[in-house]
């Protein structure tokens, strides 16, 4: 039932669903509210399923069912987490100074409050955070659009039957409108979260996170909140040739580093040293041109773009990797195997997983012009294998709910953009195109070899421009 959303179908069904599915894979020790009745009887027109959710319990996490058919999940603070289990009183409900957190990507599933503070910066550790759930994590992607995907996504050249028949499958296949959050969902739910929890206070977004945080800007200007970017990734409106052409430059140039060709004493060939042995991992000589070349030459590029997520902890293997070429040990080859799998979202016999659908869902409609690509596998043999990842970007039909538009300046609050200037993901460029828009927006920059690491070292910093963007 592709097409609908503007019949309401798919914020009911996701609604319905929603309740059964979360309660599937939500974590032990997080209880849901019990949702009102506003769809009751569209959800007894369904085939689908209903589960009744318990009742809060603890209170330490809080769950919200919202209107649009998104879920909200509300984490206390872990202190007060551990207050609860040493005493019957109640605990006080800390809605003020609420912090609304989009950690990029195709987002995260639920976790335990444990388990999400770990993943926040200290600056954020005695505070309520609240996030959004995905809906491709509370809705089942079908079988046939994992098969679909699956059919395009393990690299190699496509043949001519595929590109001529692959697109029509595809959309037949992947209700993608089902597993988006777009812009005017998103706005939607973020004020309805807002009402039933009181004023969020700003939004801390990382990666991704900070095209869908652009949603909401206005509205926090309104209510004097603030937002805070940590590595964005490019505005809306951005190319996407842009997009790929810069990540992959950025990963090569961090590659540099793991090789020590920016070391004093490198030798003065170093840099094209690495670029030939990029274009020799990432080319096929014995097929005809096209993207990422076949398939082990696609698992090798989208290996080192997974790996480079976390530079710092992959040094090792990717310089063994790299020096090692074209003599891989079997540890390299397998260290290759498991990171493309990872990167590209993939179960080891090359069936996708659930979040690659919500991946493409997401990101695909942020950025027009995939279909141009990256670079030819000779010239930029990164770019070339991203543009094959995404190749179902180039086919996948979009609307105007489902594309993000940036809030002119003066609907803009109060803005920090935090710059990462060794991320390979989201490289600086991206910062310096959101303080182009936004030149009211105040600026800080760290370093760390990898991708969305809160910066600790700034931590004071920035606790005190929240202080005082908020006094």
């Amino acid at each position: 039932m592709l097409g609908i959303r503007h019949l309401g179908y798919a914020e009911v069904a996701r609604w319905f669903a929603g309740v059964a599915a979360l309660a599937a894979v939500i974590t032990t020790g997080i209880f849901l509210y019990q949702p009102d009745g506003r769809q009751a009887e569209a959800e007894r027109s369904t085939t689908l399923k209903q589960s009744t959710p318990r009742a809060c319990a603890g209170k330490t996490v809080r769950c919200h069912l919202l209107s649009t058919g998104i879920w909200a999940v509300v984490y206390a603070p872990l202190q007060n987490e551990k207050e609860s289990r040493s005493s019957a009183a109640p605990i006080p409900e800390e809605r003020d100074g609420l912090v609304f957190w989009d950690p990029g990507g195709p987002g995260l599933t639920p976790l335990d409050v444990g388990l999400t503070r770990s993943l926040l910066p200290s600056w954020l550790k005695n505070t309520t955070v609240a996030m959004f759930v995905e809906p491709w994590a509370v809705h089942e992607v079908s079988p046939d659009c994992l098969r679909s995907l699956a059919s395009v996504s393990a690299g190699g050249e496509l043949s001519d039957q595929q590109v001529m028949e692959w697109p029509d499958q595809f959309k037949g296949s992947c209700d993608l409108d089902l597993y988006r959050l777009d812009g005017v969902e998103y706005e939607k739910s973020f004020k309805e979260l807002s009402r039933r929890e009181g004023r969020i206070s700003g939004v801390y977004a990382q990666s991704f996170g900070a095209v869908r945080a652009s949603a909401v800007m206005p509205e926090l200007k309104r209510t004097g909140g603030w937002v805070i970017m940590d590595a964005p990734a490019p505005p809306p409106g951005t190319r996407a040739t842009t997009l790929m052409v810069e990540r992959s430059l950025a990963l090569e140039e961090g590659l540099q580093d793991v090789t020590g060709c920016t070391s004093s004493d490198a030798p003065a060939d170093c840099r094209q040293e690495l670029h030939r042995t990029l274009r020799e991992m990432g080319s096929d000589t014995t097929t005809p041109t096209g993207l990422a070349g076949g398939v082990e030459e696609y698992e090798r590029m989208t290996a080192l773009f997974s790996l480079s997520n976390n530079m710092k902890s992959n040094k090792k293997p990717l310089r063994e990797i790299l020096t090692n070429w074209p003599k891989l040990s079997a540890t390299d080859r397998e260290v290759i195997k498991s990171g493309s799998y990872a990167f590209t979202r993939r179960h080891g016999d090359s069936q996708v997983l659930p979040d690659f659908a919500g991946y493409l869902a997401n990101l695909c409609p942020a950025y027009k012009g995939w279909g141009a690509g990256a670079g030819s596998r000779e010239r930029n043999p990164l770019g070339a294998a991203l543009s094959r990842m995404h190749y179902a970007c180039s086919v996948m039909p979009g609307d105007e709910d489902s594309a993000w538009k940036l809030p002119e300046p003066k609907d803009a609050p109060s803005l920090l953009l935090l710059e990462n200037s060794h991320d390979p993901v989201t490289p600086p460029g991206a910062v310096r195109v959101w303080r182009k828009h936004y030149p009211g927006a105040d600026h800080l920059a760290y370093e760390y070899l990898g991708h969305t690491k809160a910066p600790e070292k700034l931590s004071e910093e920035i606790s005190a421009w929240v202080a005082g963007v908020g006094s």
